[in-house]
């Protein structure tokens, strides 16, 4: 399967937030969060607000399943579709990041 191009700045995007707004040292675009005792229950609560930040979306208590949050991967696949059903600012990754 390929990743759309979109998907890849989303991914690069996700992935740049967890190493440095969340300080999370040595996680890729692989890494389990939950496994690899990355993250915990605040630091979920912080990633959200961050995605929330980035992305303009709004993480609601019917969105909090840990298969949605799982890796860089499933992140990147709730922001897209946050996105894609109006959650989100609609402005492209980068406008999204200035």
């Amino acid at each position: 399967m390929s990743v759309s191009h979109e998907g890849q700045d989303v991914a690069r995007t996700v992935l740049d937030c967890l190493r440095n707004k969340l300080f999370l040292d040595g996680v890729t675009a692989d890494t389990h969060l939950i496994e690899s005792g990355l993250i915990d229950s605040v630091g979920f609560i912080r990633m959200f607000v961050v995605l929330e930040e980035e992305f303009g979306i709004e993480v609601t208590a019917r969105d909090l399943s840990l298969d949605r949050f799982q890796n860089v991967a499933s992140i990147s696949r709730f922001v897209i579709e946050k996105l894609e059903e109006g959650g989100g600012s609609g402005k492209p990754v980068e406008a999204v990041r200035a």
